[in-house]
């Protein structure tokens, strides 16, 4: 509310605000209307601000719409008071949003915004950036490569960046005409194409930063036996910027396949605040609810899967108890919920080539499928380790060609010093290499376990 200028008389406050009800009524008190555009949880209707929330409506079955779709409507509302066409102009920015937001892409309007929006990139901005990436995307736009190659620059720049360069992209996705000075080449350039390359520089920082933290956290979690609990709770004070909480946590839900909280001390507020991120894949499909349930939380605010917290230190303790007795008949093995089961005689190349053809189809909650090669027989000298920086370790059976991306020459020697030959299980997603003309089958490799060692094979 102190930042809001004096001479200020609307306040719009795209997704987020709508619990906000102490700061719309001190707004309000200052003459200054509030229009909150949101798509989160909230208990009731703000009496000092006019909230446009899908959340609150019973009329309006969307609820897979996020903030910037919401921001969307309010453009459509434009248009049909003043008779005008706009709004569509910004589709490419609605489907970036509920693309990063984690939107249920079976939601047949959000889905259409998000097709309707990667057909057309119109912002200078998002051209710039699917440009710099079409290596790794390899030229294609959908929600695969969006989530992975687009989505996590901006929020590197959001979660890292400097205010001068969160400002200058702000600039970049306003479509400002300015030029920016390149250094390197002492050239003036588009200010959307040194914002691409600026985005990619706080990536790469973000990931040094993110790293070392994870580096400690993981430490932490060996040496307090942290697995034993049901839930993965970390408190990450002094060991994790305070940015990059929800992203840690994201990462740490998906290696240990259970619902994490990372918190840090506040000494302001006297309490644990930090971020809840749910493993929504096991059995436990709500984690907002269930930690509220326990009582002990003084709130957790966001959506089913994703939000923030806060609970007094001692409570945190008791929570602990509650959690792990209300999920004790819940197992983290570490299992997989899979599409396909195959031995390697029954999985075929089109099988792979089929289902890669569909990659525009997934999105969130409407996932690739994943499958299971069962009992596959390799030769371990056969196994290779390529790359020079980023590692990928890669085998071929039967006409197939398994890949592990991101690997590293620990996990590489680890596979085969389990013997001459081994037989491993496979769990992964289906691709295709094309290369001159050549396309070959490929699983991608997402988690695998060796089954056994044999005697090595001699092929005359």
């Amino acid at each position: 509310v102190n930042t809001v200028p004096e001479n200020t008389s609307l306040v719009i406050s795209p997704d987020a605000g709508s619990n906000d009800y102490e700061q719309h009524k001190q707004l309000k008190e200052k003459g200054i209307e509030v229009v909150v555009l949101d798509h989160h949880e909230c208990d009731e209707e703000s009496k000092d601000a006019i909230i446009v929330n899908s959340q609150l409506s019973p009329d309006y079955p969307n609820k897979q719409l996020s903030g910037v779709g919401i921001s969307y409507k309010l453009l459509q509302a434009f248009d049909d008071k003043l008779g005008l066409n706009h709004a569509d102009y910004y589709l490419d920015l609605v489907a970036i949003g509920n693309i990063a937001d984690s939107q249920d892409m079976r939601s047949l309007e959000t889905r259409y915004y998000v097709n309707k929006g990667l057909e057309n990139i119109q912002n200078k901005l998002l051209k710039a950036l699917f440009d710099k990436q079409s290596y790794s995307t390899k030229g294609k736009i959908n929600i695969t490569s969006t989530s992975f190659y687009i989505n996590p620059l901006i929020n590197a720049c959001i979660r890292v960046g400097t205010m001068e360069e969160k400002e200058q992209m702000m600039r970049a996705f306003l479509e400002s005409d300015e030029t920016v000075y390149y250094k390197k080449k002492d050239i003036h350039e588009p200010i959307e194409i040194n914002t691409a390359r600026m985005l990619t520089n706080i990536k790469a920082r973000q990931g040094r930063v993110r790293d070392k933290g994870v580096s400690l956290i993981e430490e932490k979690i060996q040496d307090k036996n942290l697995l034993d609990n049901k839930l993965l709770i970390v408190n990450v004070s002094q060991i994790l910027d305070k940015n990059l909480t929800g992203l840690v946590a994201n990462s740490l839900k998906d290696k240990y396949k259970r619902g994490t909280l990372l918190v840090r001390y506040d000494e302001e507020k006297a309490a644990l605040t930090g971020s809840i991120r749910g493993y929504d894949k096991g059995e436990l499909k709500d984690l907002k609810t269930f930690l509220l349930d326990t009582g002990k939380f003084e709130f957790v605010e966001g959506h089913a899967n994703a939000a923030g917290l806060k609970i007094k230190p001692q409570n945190l303790i008791e929570a602990n108890i509650i959690i792990n007795d209300k999920l004790k008949n819940v197992k983290n093995d570490g299992s997989h919920d899979v599409d396909f089961i195959f031995t390697p005689k029954q999985l075929k190349g089109k099988f792979i080539k089929d289902i890669s053809k569909h990659q525009d189809i997934w999105g969130y909650q409407a996932e690739e499928p994943l499958i299971v090669v069962e009992g596959i027989q390799v030769n371990t000298s056969e196994i290779y380790l390529n790359g020079k920086t980023s590692k990928t370790i890669k085998f071929i059976n039967n006409k197939i060609e398994y890949i592990k991306f991101f690997s590293n020459e620990e996990e590489w020697e680890e596979i085969r010093n389990n013997g001459e030959r081994i037989e491993i299980n496979v769990a992964g997603k289906c691709s295709v290499n094309e290369y001159q003309g050549k396309i070959t089958p490929q699983i991608v490799i997402e988690d695998y376990e060796v089954t056994k060692s044999l005697e090595k094979e001699f092929v005359f």
